[in-house]
């Protein structure tokens, strides 16, 4: 943080971050399934996230100071046993706004994360996991409502549902989530529906859409209930059998009491 300037709380991109990646060998599968007893994925992803406008208690577009954030977030997977994968987060932000010509500017690392994906085993050909998740925040979060405060602790709890298929001889599959997140510190608590589908027309070409929403279980302390909903595209190519580099969009398509974010994502990918 620049000196002169008091301690600002952080923002985060959605929280959803942990939503089913997908591998990068030769076969379509994604993060909603088991990896193999010592196997692992690294995905090493760099984001730009811009904002002008929010979105007010209506779901109204209301101007902001611009708000701009860069975020590294490396997130690793782990098999630890064929019915257990580890799954794991570190993120640093440098973040800025700039009210009227005045920039305010603080960086740093704002959250960990550490849980474990459990195999529930297979019904229809759908794979369904639960997926326990903690968070440990070392930043507060400038755009929540609830007013996150660095040492605030998340605890969620997701099912998870993952299927693959083909559809005119193209390799897909689709991973959704549910999750429940308490908050402590009396926050309000948060529910997420999360929907991965992914597309693999060419060998070595990967295709993804997502659509992540999130929303209070009820209003803060001041009264404001809010919710997100965003959309993000993005392509992964295969450079190599083990490593992939990927390129992508994201944007909020809904909320209220949240920002309106736009968002670039560069990330590579290495399966170990």
């Amino acid at each position: 943080m620049r000196p002169g300037h008091p301690r600002r709380q952080r923002n985060s991109i959605l929280a959803a971050l942990v939503v089913a990646f997908p591998s990068i060998a030769d076969e379509t599968c994604a993060g909603g399934w088991p990896l193999a007893p010592g196997a692992g994925e690294l995905i090493v992803p760099v984001t730009r996230t811009i904002a002008d406008e929010r979105y007010d208690a209506d779901g109204k577009k209301q101007w902001k100071p611009r708000y701009t954030k860069y975020e590294v977030a490396p997130y690793a997977e782990y098999g630890l046993t064929e019915w257990l994968t580890l799954v794991g987060e570190v993120a640093w932000a440098s973040e800025k706004t700039d009210f009227f010509g005045i920039e305010f500017e603080d960086r740093g690392l704002t959250r960990l994360k550490a849980g474990g994906r459990m195999a529930l085993g297979t019904w229809n050909d759908a794979h369904f996991s639960v997926q326990p998740l903690a968070t440990l925040h070392l930043a507060g979060d400038t755009n929540d409502p609830a007013a996150t405060r660095s040492g605030d602790i998340d605890a969620e709890l997701a099912l998870i549902v993952a299927q693959n298929d083909t559809l005119l001889g193209i390799d897909i599959f689709t991973v959704q989530e549910v999750g429940y997140r308490y908050r402590d510190r009396d926050r309000p608590d948060e529910v997420r529906a999360d929907i991965t589908l992914g597309l693999k027309p060419w060998p070595g070409i990967m295709l993804l859409a997502k659509s992540l929403n999130t929303v209070a279980t009820r209003p803060t302390a001041a009264g404001q209930s809010f919710q997100s909903g965003k959309v993000a595209l993005s392509l992964v190519y295969d450079i190599t059998p083990d490593c992939a580099l990927e390129a992508g969009i994201e944007r909020s398509v809904f909320g209220r009491n949240a920002i309106v974010e736009e968002g670039l994502r560069l990330a590579v990918w290495y399966r170990f």
